[in-house]
């Protein structure tokens, strides 16, 4: 599968803080995607019930490695200004929707000549996308079927916004993974992000990066990474504790630290967005 890199600014955009877009490590306006790339009822308990953190499976490697193997993906995305491939995604199922959420970054959506651009725009711009698994390029044969309106979307570096939604089609054996409703991460905490990164993973053929929590605040989970992996291409993308629930999805990098948007965050606009009347592939 051609095309791993994604947009890397949005064109107008200042950086505040000079953060740099995880999908890339330019300062100045470039999409750094690439176009026309190849598609790719509870009964009460009488006992004390034990610590929910103490409940969880905590997974092995090699469990995580499958994870990422599984669950992380790729999108061929076609657009009113032509397709590219940009970023990583993940699913997640939702009660709420009745139906498997597709969930990845906003900021690399944006049309190539928009100075300003929203979430409810985001359904007309997009004219549907085919999703492929990361680690192989293999067609996972789903596709985006409606976007998700996230009215208050926003990108970079508005970390706490940043992320874009999507119902599916065909993804029915798909695997999806699961949310955390963790609102605090303890510091030092091992944890992993599942991505394809083009440019590293001669390094990690199994697609899994393992980083350190720095804290997580206001909808923003900050953490530490081996500076020798760039995150080219790991915007959108899940980070998962080490019971394999994603805490965020990654956003950027600044000279401290890179950054990702909190779970909990992303959640409630997810939770808080409607179904686009647009449906792709019709």
């Amino acid at each position: 599968m051609q095309g791993r890199s994604c947009k890397i600014s949005i064109p107008g955009l200042l950086l505040a803080s000079c953060l740099l877009v995880a999908c890339g490590t330019e300062e100045v306006p470039g999409r750094g995607r690439i176009a026309n790339a190849t598609p790719i009822q509870v009964e009460e308990q009488q006992e004390e019930q034990p610590n929910a953190a103490e409940a969880k499976h905590e997974l092995s490697e090699e469990e995580i490695a499958q994870l990422a193997a599984e669950c992380s993906l790729n999108v061929h995305w076609y657009a009113q200004d032509g397709d590219f491939a940009a970023g990583t995604a993940f699913l997640m199922d939702s009660d709420l929707f009745g139906e498997k959420i597709l969930v990845t970054a906003f900021h690399y959506l944006w049309p190539d000549d928009a100075d300003h651009f929203t979430g409810e725009e985001l359904p007309g711009y997009l004219l549907g996308g085919d999703i492929y698994y990361a680690q192989s390029g293999a067609d996972t044969g789903a596709d985006l079927k409606a976007c998700l309106v996230i009215k208050d979307a926003d990108a970079v570096p508005n970390i706490d916004k940043d992320v874009a939604a999507f119902t599916v089609s065909g993804g029915e054996n798909l695997r999806t993974l699961k949310i955390s409703d963790r609102d605090s991460i303890e510091k030092g905490e091992p944890l992993y992000i599942l991505a394809y990164l083009w440019d590293t993973d001669d390094m990690h053929e199994n697609c899994v990066y393992e980083c350190e929590a720095v804290y997580m605040k206001n909808g923003e989970l900050a953490f530490r990474i081996d500076p020798k992996y760039g995150l080219m291409g790991a915007s959108g993308g899940p980070i998962v504790d080490r019971y394999g629930e994603v805490v965020a999805i990654v956003m950027a990098s600044d000279a401290r630290y890179s950054y990702g948007h909190s779970a909990d965050s992303f959640m409630k606009q997810i939770n808080g967005a409607e179904i686009s009347d647009i449906v792709y592939g019709q």
